[in-house]
């Protein structure tokens, strides 16, 4: 009786175990999860290439500024297209 004893607290202490952990990384998995939402709802302005009308982050976009107004294009290819082609 007492080998049964044993391996029945051993059964209880494990699932104890396991149940613990699943809670701790799921509220962990939870946190990470709501700080990436929070990410993404940050984000950042998108602007339109005026030439091939591609819409990308303004970090990342290609600024001139034509007649005193600044525009955003995709790359430095489309900006001198767009220069040649409207002077």
């Amino acid at each position: 009786m007492g080998l049964i004893r044993l391996l029945i607290y051993i059964f209880l202490l494990y699932f104890i175990y396991t149940f613990v952990k699943k809670m701790i990384s799921g509220t962990k998995e939870k946190e990470y999860l709501g700080r990436e939402e929070k990410k993404l709802h940050k984000g950042e302005d998108l602007v339109e290439d005026p030439l091939c009308h591609t819409y990308i982050p303004e970090s990342l976009a290609y600024p001139v500024i034509i007649e005193g107004k600044k525009l955003y294009f995709c790359s430095k290819k489309c900006a001198d297209q767009y220069q040649s082609r409207y002077k």
